[in-house]
């Protein structure tokens, strides 16, 4: 680019700094990275801490480990939405954890941090050391220390996810302090969920549900069963709530909720979404429709992720209890290749209506299906088309899991096209490719590439 225009006046890589940064300011993100690559000075002006607010620091490989450290080093004093997401093998583990402590480190000392939230792929915490090399590293504090001092440093806190770490939300009572002295009129959001490690034996914490009166503002809230009480459904009674997240993972003896209170926490808040995740829960979804659901609940979206088994009773209750709430449905599990009977079909009442189609008559307000690991009759699907059409946005099932109640080929590839004719692109019948492995096998797979990006979806 010439250094001059022909009257003599400044060239567009000479303009000054405020003039550069008013015009990037109407760019989008992308327009900015391309007109970044006009010159050296035009290059500087996008690295303007104004144009960072809202960074995803994202812990990859050795490449995006150097990025996260160079964007650490601009704009951890001034961020004010961060999100640390790690997508790692466990092989480096060690390097990201070490690099996520600089960069938490770095952030305790930003007092405009607004929104902090944590997305690991893993809940490898207690990492063994494999060679004396890797015992060299050293945390002189944990985790829930480095969160604490970004909490006690923000002047403004309104959104903390913990990214569903068992460490984090073990220590849920000590971060509840700070954030209610320091940030009680300002947090909107909290994620203290977790994704148990061993999801059968974990410790129990004790936890004073009455500390959530002191949130006047909250509007989304993710918690594990094990703190959900009728205390806590009155300690919520702001009126703000527009999102509940409960996760069940073992099964003990734990408080529950009554209907009653669903009731009155219904009436303080009429806008809150509920979504309930059976996470490994193995007892629990066999207790579901007796000891969890309650018919006063506004559940909105159901996932029972690697529960081992269908409770078909708690299909039922998804027709008869919140039909006008009811927005999606997953349910996940490793296909059973001995399994020959849909799995919805109900051994002591073989002739009563499917729960699938119930749920898709009834609940007007369903939108998505996700049905994978059991069988299921092709002539239900075509019923679940027939009664929801193009208002179902997602249909998904696993191709070798569908079955049919009659043999004539000819008679299937009909069903096959017409519930293609009313679904269009929105039914999704999977191959065996489109699968991940622990579907396939729960031998040769690991359930935590499924779980963790479904229930992360929940924290935002």
């Amino acid at each position: 680019m010439a250094q001059e225009d022909h009257s003599g006046g400044p060239s567009w890589d000479n303009l000054p700094s405020v003039i550069l940064q008013e015009i990037f300011s109407y760019l989008s993100h992308e327009s900015r990275i391309k007109a970044s690559q006009v010159c050296r000075n035009w290059r500087y002006t996008l690295f303007h801490p104004s144009f960072w607010r809202k960074i995803s620091f994202v812990f990859k490989d050795e490449d995006s480990v150097s990025w996260v450290r160079f964007m650490a080093d601009c704009f951890a004093l001034s961020v004010h939405e961060a999100t640390i997401r790690w997508d790692i093998s466990s092989r480096r583990y060690i390097d990201c954890m070490s690099e996520t402590y600089n960069l938490l480190k770095k952030l305790s000392y930003n007092r405009q941090l607004r929104k902090l939230f944590l997305e690991f792929s893993c809940n490898n915490y207690d990492y063994s050391f494999d060679n004396e090399d890797d015992s060299s590293y050293y945390f002189p504090i944990s985790l829930t220390e480095c969160v604490v001092k970004i909490i006690e440093t923000s002047n403004h806190l309104e959104a903390l996810s913990l990214g569903c770490s068992e460490e984090l939300t073990a220590n849920a009572s000590i971060i509840l302090e700070p954030l209610r002295l320091h940030h009680a009129k300002h947090l909107t959001h909290l994620s203290l969920a977790s994704i148990k490690d061993d999801p059968e034996y974990y410790d129990l914490y004790e936890l004073d549900n009455s500390i959530f009166n002191s949130f006047i503002r909250l509007s989304i809230l993710t918690l594990d069963y094990e703190y959900v009480s009728d205390t806590l459904l009155k300690a919520l009674d702001n009126g703000c709530m527009q999102r509940l997240v409960i996760h069940v993972h073992g099964w003990k003896d734990y408080p529950g909720t009554t209907n009653r209170a669903w009731q009155v926490f219904v009436q303080k808040n009429p806008q809150c979404e509920l979504r309930l995740n059976l996470i490994h829960s193995y007892r629990g979804v066999k207790v579901l429709d007796s000891d969890i659901l309650c018919a006063a609940m506004p559940l909105t979206h159901l996932k029972v992720l690697f529960c081992e088994g269908v409770n078909i009773r708690a299909l039922l209750r998804l027709s008869m209890w919140y039909s006008h709430t009811l927005k999606s449905l997953t349910w996940i599990d490793s296909i059973d290749r001995k399994q020959y009977m849909p799995a919805t079909l109900d051994p002591n009442d073989p002739n009563s209506p499917d729960p699938l189609v119930l749920a898709a008559w009834k609940c007007t307000k369903l939108t998505k299906i996700v049905f994978l690991g059991h069988k299921y009759y092709q002539e239900n699907l075509l019923a679940i088309a027939r009664l929801r059409g193009s208002t179902l946005q997602v249909l998904a099932f696993a191709k070798s899991d569908i079955t049919s109640e009659n043999e004539s080929w000819h008679k299937t590839e009909s069903i096959t096209h017409e519930i293609r004719e009313i679904m269009g692109l929105h039914w999704m019948p999977l191959s065996d490719s489109d699968l991940p492995m622990v579907i396939l096998d729960p031998f040769k797979g690991d359930s935590r590439e499924v779980i963790t990006p479904l229930v992360l979806r929940d924290q935002k």
